[in-house]
């Protein structure tokens, strides 16, 4: 468009907007252009008056002037600044208020230009007509100003040449629109606010750009306390925090809404955060006159183009918070290359946000916006796009499960246009983690529409990798859901398949009772369906739950009867955690060599299926048992093997096991703060992950780690939280040795009755369990607290019973411990020479088994050894 005889005359109208245009600033964070007025008097500051409620954006103002500054400082060329950012976010009171900061630096000129390219009832500016009303005001007669625009803009330049002048260029289009207005000083300051990402600005001219971002919530809980200018003591606590929250922190919607609020005594904020949580349309309560923030919105989105807006339109109908590209091109039906382009446009507009590389997430009241845009479509049109993305989580999520369950489903849902590459663990796991909160959100919409199926289809696929990640307490939930929703579908072995998943996680939880009454109904159904994979299935899970409430005997039974069918099925993947769940019977009872024979099985079937996460677990378990048969450096290697291979899929479960493990072998091996360094990171994944053994289990050890570094109240502390907890899930073997270490805890601060009174309860929980380690270790403790007592005769009777016990339960350890102890009798009945032949013995073992007790031993023996002459 070419200058026009009204064209110049509005474009220098513009410049005089301080003095010729009502203005409407919206607390100083939103300026607003509303009509001309006949021309005024042209002067050399046009900079609209500030205001005095202007708040917060401290940070960018600091950017702003440190960077001007520096530039003034060292006689640089002073860059051009570009404010971008979403509709009401305050670009215009930022680039007033910093101009108004900077000013007195640039004597020659104070100008600000709104462009238009966002104003209702207005086209955008034409480069030759603000170069008119610029030049115009610097004094150029009518007659001299060129047609064209280069002419234009190169007599503006000319004119510039060596004055130090602030420019502000409100509400610019894109870069094209703005390059013919530059000023050639390099000693002048030029602001450009826009909706746009000015890229090309960046490029030519290599433009600073300062995205601003909406407000953080106590500078939006300040803005609308002094705009509404209320005492906020007078509501109830957080309803100023609240109602700036559902504002999305915007300083438009903050503005309106203290705006209706001032002129009001009668009303309080709740008033507000009442009316605003109970409307289906939060923005239809952020208006003031003919000022609305929908009509910001829609000012942005009239500049799209008829595709690109039903796109921006559909996205409003995706259930999630974010998506990429595939999941858009899947919901707007169209291509993978259509969807990125669209969506880079869209984040140039500052419609749409892109936290991450490659994902996309709308402010909440745009996204308020675009809901209410697409609800004005037909019924059957919205359904057909929702269908459409359910149907692409449901299909990607299927085929990421493929690296995560034993036995996953086939994809039930048709392929979307594009998918992405979930090929590989590590592939699959990175979508999941990024989709998790999509996918949630999808089966929260499949449940609220009584799409019953896509919510067991929906659950089936995530059930896996959820098992491996947690949190278990929002996957039991939707396990729960899922079973009932197969119910109503009639689809009993759905229903099975939720329950089995469900119980499983509820004995994680230590849910026992819930756990066994789950499992219990889907092997019921299992078996009445005659689906002998999921029977074997469910016999593994309750062997499982069997370990942890001391049902040993029934334990063992139930996974022969598992282990026979996978054998009859030839199915070997079933067979793996049978065997693992096996080993952890057979140390349990202090069969050792029966668990290693079971690992081993295990461990080659997992390799053979190239089954990594398999191979982890087996590896675990191997870890435990050469830890339980005093293998300390077999232990470490082993178990850091199987914590590198949880690492590389993800399991957080199982680096929380392993480094349990490794904190427990540390802490025999005296390093007392790796120990304490493994056992804290273990902790606070088990806390994360709702596994309360876990946490107990960790805590317990946690508190020998403290016992044996003398923090003798952070180890009361902790091992009663472990006793607690253990108490609440019933588990008699965590019990005992929480109460093991207590009674040691108590012996050392010299509580001597009730250390008494915890080791033996202790010890009758080993007798009832048949635990020979367990009470080797207690009749331990207990002799040296009769030999601390003073009852020499009494300890070495406890003495002798604990090596017996050892022997039984093969552990080289406790015997050491013991024939030490006895020692320690010997020399209190003055019997040097028994107590050396018994240093003697236990040093032997100490050596032969890599105990850093050999250490003390080998001390004690060159004491006692007469002195050479």
């Amino acid at each position: 468009m070419t200058a026009s005889a009204n064209g110049p005359l509005d474009a220098e109208r513009h410049l005089h907007a301080q003095d010729s245009q009502r203005i409407y600033q919206a607390a100083g964070n939103q300026y607003i252009y509303d009509r001309p007025s006949p021309a005024a008097p042209m002067v050399t500051n046009t900079l609209p008056r500030g205001t005095a409620t202007f708040t917060g954006r401290g940070d960018e103002i600091r950017t702003l002037v440190g960077s001007v500054t520096k530039s003034l400082g060292a006689g640089e060329v002073i860059p051009i600044h570009a404010i971008d950012g979403m509709p009401g976010v305050g670009k215009t009171a930022l680039a007033i208020h910093v101009g108004h900061q900077l000013k007195d630096r640039f004597p020659d000129g104070q100008l600000f230009l709104d462009l238009h390219a966002h104003s209702a009832n207005q086209t955008p500016v034409d480069p030759a007509d603000a170069l008119y009303a610029l030049l115009s005001v610097d004094g150029v007669p009518p007659a001299q100003i060129p047609q064209s625009l280069d002419a234009r803009a190169a007599l503006w330049r000319a004119r510039m040449a060596g004055k130090k002048l602030l420019v502000i260029m409100d509400n610019a289009a894109e870069h094209g629109q703005v390059e013919p207005l530059l000023p050639g000083s390099a000693g002048s300051l030029v602001l450009i606010t826009s909706r746009r990402r000015l890229t090309g600005l960046r490029v030519r001219h290599a433009a600073l750009a300062l995205p601003l971002d909406t407000l953080p919530p106590e500078q939006a809980a300040t803005l609308f306390v002094r705009l509404a200018g209320r005492d906020p003591t007078g509501d109830e606590p957080g309803a100023v925090e609240e109602l700036v929250r559902l504002c999305g922190f915007l300083p438009l919607a903050i503005s309106l809404l203290a705006a209706k609020l001032r002129p009001e005594p009668l009303w309080t904020v709740t008033n507000l955060v009442n009316d605003l949580a109970e409307t289906q349309d939060r923005l239809a309560q952020m208006h003031a006159e003919d000022i609305a923030v929908a009509a910001a919105f829609d000012l942005s989105l009239g500049k799209l183009s008829g595709a690109r807006r039903r796109f921006f339109r559909d996205l409003g109908l995706h259930p999630g918070a974010d998506l990429d590209a595939y999941a858009a091109a899947a919901l707007c039906r169209t291509t993978l290359a259509d969807a990125r382009r669209h969506l880079d446009a869209l984040y140039d507009d500052h419609l749409v946000n892109q936290p991450d590389h490659g994902r996309y997430r709308m402010h909440d009241l745009i996204r308020d916006h675009t809901r209410n845009l697409a609800a004005r479509q037909p019924a059957a049109q919205r359904e057909r796009a929702v269908r459409r993305v359910l149907d692409y989580y449901e299909y990607v999520a299927s085929l990421a499960d493929r690296h995560f369950a034993v036995r996953p489903r086939p994809p039930s849902a048709g392929a979307p246009p594009a998918v992405p590459d979930v090929s590989g663990a590590a592939n699959a796991m990175r979508w999941m983690r990024a989709e998790l909160a999509n996918i949630l959100a999808c089966t929260a919409y499949a449940g609220a529409h009584g799409e019953y199926a896509r919510l067991v289809g929906l659950t089936a696929a995530l059930a896996a990798y959820l098992g491996l990640t947690g949190p278990w307490h929002q996957v039991i939930a939707l396990h729960r859901a899922a079973a009932l929703a197969a119910e109503r579908q009639g689809d009993r072995a759905g229903r099975a398949n939720a329950l089995q998943h469900l119980g499983a996680l509820l004995r994680r939880t230590g849910d026992y009772p819930g756990a066994g009454q789950a499992l219990d109904a889907a092997l019921t159904i299992y078996r009445e369906l005659g689906a002998r994979l999921g029977e074997a299935d469910v016999l593994n899970e309750l062997a499982a739950l069997g370990c942890l409430t001391s049902e040993l005997a029934g334990a063992e039974e139930k996974l022969q009867a598992a282990l026979d069918i996978y054998r009859d099925l030839d199915d070997r993947v079933g067979a793996g955690p049978a065997l693992n769940n096996l080993s952890t019977v057979r140390w349990l009872t202090e069969d050792y060599g029966g668990a290693t024979e079971a690992l081993g099985e295990a461990l080659d079937i997992y390799r053979s299926l190239g089954d990594r996460l398999g191979e982890a677990h087996a590896l675990l378990g191997l870890g435990v048992v050469r830890q339980m048969t005093d293998d300390y450096r077999g232990a470490i290697r082993t178990l850091q093997e199987a914590l590198a291979m949880y690492r590389e899929v993800g399991y957080r479960l199982g680096q929380a096991n392993a480094r349990l493990y490794l904190g427990t072998v540390r802490r025999q091996t005296e390093d007392y703060q790796a120990a304490s360094e493994a056992l804290r990171d273990a902790l606070a994944t088990y806390r994360e992950l709702g596994d309360r053994l876990g946490v107990a289990n960790t805590l317990k050890h946690l508190g020998i780690v403290q016992r044996m570094t003398e923090d003798y109240a952070g180890a009361v502390e902790a091992s009663g939280e472990a006793y607690t907890i253990y108490h609440d899930l019933d588990h008699e073997l965590g019990q005992a040795g929480a109460l093991e270490n207590l009674g040691v805890v108590r012996r050392l601060i010299g509580d001597f009755p009730e250390a008494a009174r915890d080791l033996r309860q202790a010890l009758l929980i080993y007798r009832r369990l048949g635990s020979r380690l367990g009470q080797a270790e207690v009749m331990n403790h207990r002799a040296t607290l009769f030999l601390q007592w003073g009852d020499t005769s009494q300890a070495m009777t406890q003495y002798e019973a604990a090596r017996r016990l050892a022997l039984a339960a093969h552990s080289p350890l406790e015997e050491a411990h013991a024939l030490e102890g006895m020692a320690r009798c010997a020399l209190r009945q003055e019997n040097q020479d028994g107590a050396g032949a018994l240093l003697r013995e236990a040093l032997a073992i100490y050596q032969r088994i890599g105990a850093p007790e050999a250490v003390r031993t080998a001390a004690q023996l060159k004491a006692l050894a007469p002195p050479q002459h």
